[in-house]
């Protein structure tokens, strides 16, 4: 009987030793295949890259214009008894800021100024006289600006805008006579504030994608009328408010994108 329990024992000690050296077998075999699984490539689908957005001026909203321009008055400036003093053109520039809205559509506020001088004789229908008139026009207006495009770089463009104006008028009368008791030269300025309009249509060209080069023609209009015969001076008070002044301009420049 023990012989047979010895027996029975040493076949249980093999089969948990062939057991053991199974799972030893086991550890090893996975312990190897590791390294080789490791450089195995993964089937992963790769994450979209994130680009960063660019931007540059071409895709700005926002422009700036500088412009110069000379206007040709519809009227004459200045009222007097024995009629009144030839009209005034005036020349100057403007700054004007521009919002873009939509391909089509613009907003605009636009810095302007100008300037007028000239000087006549025989005001008064004597020929030794001589009057000397001087303006100085500042405007702030807004408005709106409807623009279509004729080609890949050329456009066409209406706006209309509405604002303040402060007008400046500045005059010198002089004569040449030799009796000083006759002699009737004065000076006199005076200034007022108004509202002003104007309209627009004008082309534009691309040079290239952040600047522009315009044309226009420009109708403007104001309502300041200065008063040189209210200043308490006798000899002024021939000369009544101006007349409300109209111009036709024409106005050109170049505007960048930022």
């Amino acid at each position: 009987m023990q012989g047979r329990g010895g027996k029975r024992n040493a076949a249980a000690r093999f089969n948990k030793e062939k057991e053991n050296m199974m799972y030893k077998t086991l550890i090893m075999t996975s312990a190897l295949a590791l390294p080789g699984l490791a450089g195995q490539s993964v089937c992963v689908a790769p994450a979209p890259a994130v680009q960063e957005v660019v931007r540059t001026c071409a895709d700005s909203p926002w422009s700036m214009e500088i412009g110069g321009a000379y206007n040709f008055a519809m009227r004459d400036l200045l009222k007097h008894r024995t009629g009144s003093c030839k009209a005034l053109d005036t020349m100057g520039g403007d700054f004007t800021l521009v919002h873009r809205n939509s391909a089509r559509d613009s907003m605009y506020v636009r810095l302007g100024y100008g300037y007028g001088g000239d000087s006549s004789a025989g005001f008064t229908g004597f020929g030794d006289d001589n009057i000397k008139l001087r303006s100085h026009t500042f405007t702030l207006t807004t408005g709106y600006r409807y623009t279509r495009e004729l080609t890949e770089s050329a456009g066409m463009y209406l706006g209309a805008g509405i604002g303040v104006v402060n007008q400046s008028v500045k005059m010198k009368y002089g004569t040449g006579r030799v009796d000083r008791r006759r002699d009737s030269s004065f000076s006199a300025h005076d200034a007022a504030w108004g509202f002003g309009m104007e309209a627009e249509a004008g082309l534009r060209y691309r040079l290239c994608p952040c600047w522009d080069m315009f044309l226009a023609y420009r109708f403007s209009a104001n309502t300041a009328r200065n008063s040189l015969g209210d200043r308490g001076d006798v000899r002024l008070t021939d000369f009544n408010r101006n007349h409300r002044q109209f111009y036709h301009g024409i106005t050109a420049g170049v505007a960048f994108k930022f």
